[in-house]
């Protein structure tokens, strides 16, 4: 059921001075330019195969950095680093060649309701900006301070982007481990993507969806501190608009994520905001939050890869946090939102004809969680709270308010098709309701155990 990871060793052993204060970036990339491959080889924690793959992540962190200017640094907990970037000098935006002339903020337009009853937002639900994902915004001057006394805020032109660092890095076992939502290229895909075997990592999947032309969607989801078995292992509850098949799938998704070993800090078992995003069907393509130079962020007060303070309690209060995708349709860049702020997008460049370039296919919601079959047997790491859908509300995790945007930017009501990998293991139960959750759905179960063996 709800439980706790034990992580302590992991910790300890990749974070060996936590105590002390956060270097700048320059430093923090001098310090790596000092680092050999066999202070990593064989430590507690770190899985990076080789000496080729620990050079690999080394170029790719040096490679990440070029031409980026961070002009302030803080611990939004500790081990976990922020720096604040001159927003145009961030990846994506260098890639893109972006100026101040062709900035933009947000989409041109936002979706209009398509709903007779407008009233979406449930007392019953704690929402609003949870202060591990919102930072306060620098001006106002009331922004709280780390261990060092460095305000937890980024000025405006500038983002916050967590520091890629070789110890988030080395956790993998190469590169390509650490950026593939899969694990590894080509060892999974969207539900339904791929054949799945016994005794290898799998994907498995409680989710529901509809095949329909879109330009994005939009679920609020109760947040969770899921238990994953393994550290390798993830839970997460999202939303995916998608378009394409095979090799040429191609996605946009956001939303909450339990993953250990991405998130080497003081709270790796806390769910973290994600986003993610493949242009074919996960092979050599896509990456996690700002850890590539696919994502442009635009908003200064949006942690992308921060941590939840706020999570539900079973039989108690449900903290939520709303995502949507949107297609803007005079640039066609795909941008996600958090709760009420425009983070940022994906530009339309990256997507082809038979993608994502003009609009999604299909619109999916649900949990997903990673399967290492340790020990032989199926795993017991939770999806949502653990508690199968049966159980409702305050105890099984759920998705509601689930609405996706057509092509003349209107709100619609979808018509989903519940899936799943294998019920006695994660199921889904979906349902309508006429007043204020509208469409919704129940979903989780904690794995291991009667029927799922």
């Amino acid at each position: 059921m709800y439980r706790m990871t034990l992580i302590a060793t992991l910790v300890a052993a990749t974070l060996p001075a936590l105590a002390e204060a956060a270097p700048t970036l320059t430093q923090s990339l001098a310090q790596m330019d000092a680092e050999q491959a066999a202070d990593y080889l064989g430590r507690p924690g770190a899985k990076v195969r080789d000496t080729a793959e620990f050079q690999r992540m080394k170029d790719y962190v040096r490679q990440h950095y070029d031409g980026v200017v961070a002009l302030h640094h803080f611990e939004l907990s500790p081990g976990q680093v922020f720096d604040c970037v001159d927003e145009l000098t961030q990846p994506g935006a260098r890639r893109l060649g972006l100026t101040r002339a062709d900035w933009q903020r947000k989409p041109s337009q936002g979706p209009v309701d398509a709903d007779a009853d407008t009233q979406l937002a449930p007392a019953m639900d704690r929402h609003g900006r949870d202060p591990g994902i919102f930072l306060k915004p620098a001006a106002a001057g009331a922004a709280e301070v780390d261990a060092e006394g460095q305000a937890k805020a980024c000025a405006k032109g500038t983002i916050p982007m967590q520091r890629l660092t070789l110890s988030r890095l080395a956790a993998f076992e190469s590169l390509d481990h650490f950026r593939h939502k899969r694990g590894l290229p080509g060892t999974g895909g969207l539900p339904g993507e791929g054949m799945q075997m016994p005794e290898a990592t799998v994907h498995e999947y409680a989710h529901a969806y509809q095949n329909v032309s879109n330009w994005g969607g939009e679920a609020t989801m109760n947040i969770w501190r899921s238990y994953t078995e393994l550290n390798s292992e993830f839970s997460l509850s999202q939303l995916w608009a998608v378009a394409g098949s095979g090799s040429g799938l191609q996605t946009v998704e956001a939303g909450w994520q339990v993953y250990p070993n991405r998130h080497l800090s003081s709270h790796p078992s806390d769910a973290h905001l994600f986003i993610y995003s493949t242009q074919d069907g996960y092979n050599n393509t896509g990456c996690y939050d700002l850890d590539c130079d696919d994502f442009v962020q635009t908003n200064s007060d949006v942690a992308i890869g921060g941590y939840f303070t706020n999570h539900s309690v079973v039989n108690g209060t449900q903290y939520v946090t709303k995502i949507m995708a949107l297609k803007d349709h005079t640039t066609g860049h795909w941008w996600i939102k958090v709760g009420d702020v425009y983070a940022g997008y994906y530009p339309r460049s990256l997507y082809n004809s038979s993608g994502l370039r003009d609009k999604a296919t299909k619109i999916d919601f649900g949990g997903e969680i990673v399967n290492t079959w340790p020990s032989g047997r199926h795993t017991r790491t939770d999806m949502g709270s653990g508690y199968q859908p049966s159980a409702g509300y305050k105890y099984a995790a759920y998705q509601r308010t689930i609405r996706y945007i057509d092509l003349n930017y209107a709100y619609h009501t979808p018509s989903l098709t519940e899936s799943r990998t294998k019920s006695a293991c994660y199921d889904i139960d979906s349902a309508y309701d006429s007043g204020t959750w509208k469409t919704y759905f129940y979903f989780g179960g904690e794995g291991y155990g009667t029927g799922c063996p």
